[in-house]
């Protein structure tokens, strides 16, 4: 059998073996710095049912189906006061089912005219603060500049994508109680990463890919995929699996991480 041949038979297994219920599964392909290759095996990996909250995987699902709470007085309106990750203004945000956390805040300049034209993804929010996970420019996954502190703000229904893609050396068993990646990587070329999205028109399932290019050591232990670029903030995280055969990568080699979700 060949290497394709027993990755597609690892696969059919798995699929036939699933509970009909949103799940994902990870892919890991190395190129080796001494010019080899190897290949994982295809293996489900946890959803976050059971978190709590807005890192829950089916909250964030309902809400990205839903719409989320973005509508009323305070979805749109104008800053008392800006931070690096906060939004504050006058009114009530709503805070029930974890308010607006995973909905994204568009600013633009003030009445005056001045200030950067950026957004970000809500982490959290009290009645009149927004904390963000980062400020993005607008047009671009790139770190913006904070909005100026009268800024004109709106609130969009529905969720930010979980498009990143993160890893750990942490050998801690899944769980569907988790809510991070316990030690992610920040470093050598295995920062959190957007991922490449797609889909066939119809199909039961997406695919998330990157490629992580190292420039240091890591062993790969856990995976998983979220919802923010920062992590400190986080952000939600619906997907997160361990590695059967955890691989240890030196600088100069590449990881191309692929995770198919399905969802029946």
């Amino acid at each position: 059998m060949t290497v394709l041949e027993a990755i597609k038979f690892a696969e059919e297994t798995a699929k036939a073996q699933l509970p009909k219920q949103a799940y994902s599964h990870f892919l890991q392909e190395i190129d080796h710095a001494d010019g080899t290759k190897e290949f994982g095996a295809w293996r489900k990996n946890l959803t976050t049912d059971t978190a709590v909250g807005y890192t829950n995987r089916r909250d964030w699902q309902s809400k990205a189906m839903g719409g989320g709470l973005a509508v009323g007085a305070t979805a749109t309106g104008v800053a008392t006061g800006t931070s690096g990750t906060t939004l504050t203004a006058a009114g009530t945000f709503p805070t029930a089912s974890q308010g607006l956390a995973g909905q994204i805040v568009a600013c633009g300049p003030n009445a005056s005219g001045t200030g950067s034209t950026v957004f970000g993804v809500i982490v959290s929010n009290s009645g009149t603060v927004l904390t963000v996970d980062q400020w993005y420019a607008a047009g671009t996954l790139a770190a913006g500049t904070t909005p100026n502190a009268t800024c004109n703000y709106q609130i969009l229904p529905g969720q930010m994508p979980a498009f990143y893609l993160a890893v750990t050396s942490d050998a801690t068993g899944p769980s569907a109680s988790d809510t991070t990646l316990t030690s992610e990587a920040t470093s050598n070329g295995f920062a959190r990463k957007i991922a490449t999205w797609s889909h066939s028109a119809a199909a039961t399932t997406y695919v998330l890919q990157t490629v992580f290019s190292a420039t240091g050591t890591l062993t790969v232990n856990k995976e998983a995929v979220f919802g923010a670029a920062n992590p400190t903030a986080g952000g939600v995280m619906p997907f997160e699996s361990a590695e059967p055969s955890p691989p240890t990568l030196i600088s100069g080699d590449t990881l191309t991480q692929t995770c198919t979700i399905t969802i029946n």
